[in-house]
């Protein structure tokens, strides 16, 4: 059995959103953020066709011609936020803020920037001595 495909009022008062399973929010997120089906497939450890239906399930569901217009009705719907960063130090601290576990992308942006910050203070303490 799947999720109803519609539910509540759209933001802007046009009409129902549709709903979306998490492997469904997961491929929409993962898409807006130039992944491709194997990568989210990757990253959240799921089955590469289940991801690839998924996406399917999402294209129709929006009415889309494809996944990017998906991606664009999804903002507009504000399903998705276009100011929200993944893959980096902000990404990670949007993900805290909202506690939310923060996704891999975010993670491994969080480490990249630790390690720079290390390195960084580092070469200042050695500038000083």
């Amino acid at each position: 059995m799947t999720a109803p495909v519609q539910v509540g009022p759209s933001p802007s008062g046009d009409g129902p959103v549709p709903s979306l399973s998490r492997i469904q929010r997961h491929v929409l997120e993962g898409r807006a953020n130039g992944l491709s089906y194997m990568q989210i497939a990757g990253e959240q450890k799921y089955n590469y066709q289940s991801v690839k239906n998924a996406g399917f399930r999402v294209i129709t569901k929006f009415g889309a011609r494809d996944m990017a217009h998906a991606v664009f009705i999804a903002v507009q719907l504000r399903i998705l936020d276009p100011t929200r960063r993944h893959g980096d130090h902000a990404g990670f601290a949007a993900h805290r803020y909202r506690s939310e576990e923060p996704c891999e992308a975010c993670w491994e942006g969080e480490r990249a920037y630790r390690r720079e910050r290390r390195a960084a203070r580092k070469t200042a303490q050695g500038n000083t001595a």
